[in-house]
């Protein structure tokens, strides 16, 4: 297998692009500096920025690898195809919130995702705004501020609180779920999946249900999760796929597999 590289170098890139490229236009861009890739995606000057200094820092860390931006992707999709082979990519989002980002809310992430032969070996996910870096590698747990994390006890199911990235899903499951919010406690959405993965790992959030799974969004997030104990899935059971973008089935990650089951169950009326 590739060597994988050092994850502490890995997170002092992607905290050196951030706060060099994201974090000093944050609140000072122009008009001409925010575009639309399509009608309500966003794209600011400072996500390309961030995004090429990743490109350069991380090829040198790795040679050979590629490349697999967000917005690289946005320009090229035939680039996602790299993630089905064996080489070693490395998927970037270099702001994700950038809706956040580009109206001066101070609620957005830079994360990177480090895939061989199909797998999420190593993931990062990190806030320029409060310095907090969370990582993992295989096999060797997660890490959060630079301590080993483990996710807490979840409390009981009426005091879930977590976030629905439901919109334009379909109708029924989502009444359901309406129907049934009085079985969790309080909805919260960041709208920025790296922030909302780092508040389930600090135990203030429980789960998250995203319908568009694109991998830069997900992967490294979801990757953390696992490696501190949580669980995600599709709501049918499948397992995440770093190269499924579109399945018939939400994604919801979770503090564990039994909050998983318990809000398959209890939130959106699943049985096994």
């Amino acid at each position: 297998m590739t060597n994988l590289p050092d994850t502490d170098a890995v997170a002092s890139l992607i905290r050196e692009a951030a706060q060099t490229e994201a974090v000093p236009r944050f609140q000072s861009l122009a008009a001409h500096e925010i575009k639309e890739k399509s009608p309500g995606d966003l794209v600011t000057i400072a996500d390309v920025e961030t995004e090429r200094a990743l490109n350069k820092a991380l090829s040198a860390l790795m040679p050979g690898s590629t490349m697999v931006g967000e917005e690289a992707v946005s320009e090229n999709p035939a680039l996602l195809e790299a993630l089905k082979g064996e080489g070693a990519c490395w998927l970037i989002d270099p702001i994700d919130g950038t809706i956040n980002y580009a109206n001066g809310v101070p609620l957005f992430a830079t994360m990177v995702a480090l895939v061989i032969g199909g797998e999420t070996v190593g993931g990062w996910v990190y806030d320029p705004m409060h310095d907090v870096m969370a990582m993992a590698e295989k096999g060797s747990g997660a890490y959060l501020d630079g301590q080993r994390t483990v996710l807490p006890d979840p409390p009981d199911m009426e005091r879930y609180s977590g976030c629905l990235h439901l919109s334009g899903y379909d109708r029924e499951l989502a009444a359901t779920a309406a129907r049934n919010f009085g079985a969790v406690g309080p909805l919260m959405v960041l709208h920025c999946a790296g922030l909302e993965y780092q508040m389930i790992l600090r135990g203030r959030m429980h789960y998250a249900l995203y319908v568009w799974t694109n991998p830069w969004d997900h992967a490294p997030g979801l990757f953390i999760l696992e490696e501190a104990g949580g669980h995600a899935a599709r709501l049918d059971g499948s397992p995440y796929d770093v190269n499924v973008v579109r399945h018939p089935w939400p994604l919801l990650a979770a503090a564990g597999r039994e909050p998983w089951r318990q809000l398959r169950e209890g939130l959106f009326g699943l049985q096994e």
